[in-house]
């Protein structure tokens, strides 16, 4: 598996990634594109043999050492390969070595899996947000506070 920065030839594959792991609430191609090309946000994709089969997206909080992690998506024909695990420790070292001191997050209530993967990597629940998602579902805050992380 290979992590790197996404460029803009990788926005098809990050809208199908959006389409497959999302039921709402995703990004269009128009806003990945500004994502990418803006250079604020953090962009990162993973490949597996040429083929992008993750991305995670975060965003730097104007007056604050706080990222927000906007979004993780993972393929679904290669779930369970550690490949979440791995963008959200690539984004973790991204967001220290960018002098951030912690990552916040919101994710689906019921998105159990997610929810797991997030507390056995050090994230602590902080709060509810009732009627968040599109859908009317409510989503769960997180954070985790960024200590040593290996450059």
């Amino acid at each position: 598996m290979l992590i790197r920065p996404a460029t803009l030839a990788d926005i098809p594959a990050m809208v199908r990634l959006e389409e497959v792991s999302f039921p709402g609430d995703r990004l269009s191609a128009r806003s990945l594109r500004r994502l990418v090309r803006e250079g604020r946000a953090m962009c990162l994709v993973a490949e597996i043999d040429g083929r992008l089969a993750g991305d995670a997206i975060a965003l730097p909080r104007r007056g604050s050492r706080s990222l927000r992690l906007y979004s993780v998506a993972v393929d679904p024909a290669v779930r369970k390969a550690g490949i979440g695990t791995a963008l959200l420790a690539e984004s973790e070292r991204w967001a220290a070595l960018s002098g951030h001191d912690e990552i916040r997050l919101e994710v689906r209530e019921d998105n159990e899996a997610a929810i797991r993967r997030y507390v056995a990597t050090g994230y602590v629940t902080t709060g509810r947000k009732p009627d968040f998602y599109d859908d009317g579902s409510a989503a769960v805050v997180m954070k985790k506070c960024l200590g040593a992380i290996p450059a």
